[in-house]
C-alpha cells in the first residue's frame, strides 16, 4: 500500500529525515514491538538515549536505587489513579466496604483483598483503564467541543439521557432518533451510536461534564 503525501508533508519528513538526533527521539518513544524488525537499532536507541545514559549514571552514584526509582514512578500513578477514581461512578465500591466495615472507618486500612472481592476490584481497575484512555483522547474527538460546523447542543446537553435509551435497547440509529425526537425534541446525530460505543457513558467523561455545566450556566 503506498502513501501519498502532500508536499509540505514531504518536506517535513525530509527534515526529519535529515536530522538524525530527532528522528532517533522519535523512534526512541515507539513501543519496542514497533522495531521488532530492527533489533539492533532498538537496542542502541534506547542504550544510547541520553536519558537512559543519565540514569545508569545516576545508580552507579548510588543517587537513588533502582527499587526508589519504580517507587516514585508508582506514588505518581496512584495520584493518576485517585483522580480518576473520584471521576468515576464508584458507589458499587462504597456499599461493599460498609457492607464489611460499616461505620468502623479505621478498619479500611487493614481490608484485605479477599474482603473487597476479586471481582469489585477487577471491575474498578477495568473502569480505570478506560478512564485511561478517555484523559488522553484529543478533546476534538468529542462533537460537543468542536471549534467547525453546527453543534446540536439541545442533543449534545441530553446525551446521558440518549445514552441510556441505548441501553435500554434503542440500538439502532432509526430506533434511537425516534427516541430522540419525542423525548429530547431533537435529531439523534449520526455519529452518537458510534461516539458511545468507543467513550460509552456521558457521565463519566470530564470534558462533557464541563461542558454541561458550562451551558447551565
Amino acid at each position: 500500500m503506498t502513501t501519498t503525501l502532500s508536499e509540505k508533508a514531504k518536506a517535513e519528513l525530509g527534515s526529519l529525515m535529515v536530522n538524525t538526533t530527532e528522528l532517533v527521539d522519535l523512534l526512541s518513544l515507539l513501543p519496542k514491538e514497533h522495531l521488532n524488525e530492527y533489533p539492533l537499532l532498538q537496542k542502541e536507541i534506547f542504550s544510547k538515549h541520553p536519558k537512559v545514559k543519565g540514569y545508569n549514571k545516576a545508580l552507579k552514584e548510588k543517587r537513588f536505587t533502582k527499587e526508589e526509582y519504580r517507587d516514585r514512578i508508582f506514588a505518581r500513578l496512584d495520584i493518576f489513579a485517585y483522580e480518576m477514581a473520584v471521576a468515576m461512578n464508584t458507589d458499587y465500591l462504597i456499599d461493599r466496604v460498609m457492607l464489611i466495615v460499616g461505620s468502623e472507618i479505621d478498619r479500611i486500612d487493614d481490608l484485605e483483598i479477599n474482603e473487597i472481592g476479586a471481582d469489585v476490584l477487577q471491575r474498578i481497575l477495568l473502569e480505570l483503564s478506560t478512564q485511561v484512555r478517555k484523559q488522553v483522547q484529543p478533546k476534538a474527538d468529542h462533537p460537543f467541543l468542536a471549534e467547525r460546523g453546527r453543534i446540536d447542543h439541545t442533543f449534545w446537553r441530553h446525551a446521558d439521557k440518549a445514552f441510556d435509551a441505548f441501553e435500554e435497547g434503542y440500538t439502532t440509529q432509526a430506533a434511537l432518533d425516534a427516541w430522540c425526537q419525542l423525548n429530547l425534541h431533537t435529531r439523534c446525530p449520526q455519529s452518537f451510536i458510534r461516539w458511545l460505543k468507543t467513550h460509552e457513558d456521558p457521565r463519566e467523561i470530564n470534558e462533557w461534564n464541563e461542558y454541561v455545566g458550562q451551558s447551565s450556566k
